[in-house]
């Protein structure tokens, strides 16, 4: 997740794990073909290559700025994973309607929702499975690439991904307090950036 090396090997697994991550999520209609295409040809996965989008860089630096203060996030780690939802649908209120339990519900219910709080809490957990991982991309790599595929199952949109990030951060940024500086904010940035980019590849067809 720093140098070019590194990054073109992450660029080869992502195209070669795509297709198979997505025959796992995806709906089947006769046992072999998926549903989205109504049978036949397996639609076709245009690799990162095809998109010709740089895979975005994290490097060592930043590893070490975002796992330092992951240990300050990590006490609140529910309150901050809740706060980042509501800011969410609050600003984008569209993605609200997408989760059915929490659709119409005013932000004083989400505050006090055990679903959002459990939510939040799968959400933060990716975090910090991915902070944990920071030694082994391939396994950083596999495990986002596979919930990339099941947010397809979920009827999510592509987009929905870059907006989780900046919330995060949003949320992120006052636990902090003193701690937060343009590095650090910089360091997260491009980690969410990383993350979306991943989740986004696995789930463009």
């Amino acid at each position: 997740m720093g140098n070019q090396t590194s990054k073109r090997e992450l660029v080869k697994k992502l195209s070669s794990e795509k297709s198979s991550h997505r025959k796992k999520y995806l709906p089947q209609t006769n046992g072999s073909s998926p549903a989205v295409n109504g049978g036949g040809e397996e639609p076709s996965c245009p690799s990162i290559e095809e998109h010709q989008v740089e895979l975005p860089t994290f490097t060592d630096r930043q590893k070490e700025l975002v796992t330092e203060t992951w240990k300050v996030v990590q006490d609140d780690m529910a309150k901050v994973g809740v706060v980042m939802f509501i800011k969410l649908f609050e600003t984008h209120p569209e993605v609200q309607n997408v989760f059915m339990p929490f659709k119409g519900q005013s932000q004083e219910n989400l505050k006090d929702s055990a679903q959002l709080k459990s939510h939040a809490l799968r959400v933060m957990g990716t975090v910090d499975k991915c902070i944990h991982r920071f030694h082994d991309p391939d396994k950083v790599v596999q495990m986002l690439h596979e919930l990339g595929a099941r947010h397809v199952m979920y009827n999510a949109k592509v987009d929905y991904m870059d907006l989780i990030g900046p919330q995060l951060i949003w949320a992120i940024e006052p636990v902090l307090g003193d701690r937060w500086t343009p590095e650090v904010e910089q360091a997260w940035s491009d980690l969410f950036k990383f993350v979306s980019y991943i989740m986004k590849d696995a789930m463009t067809f």
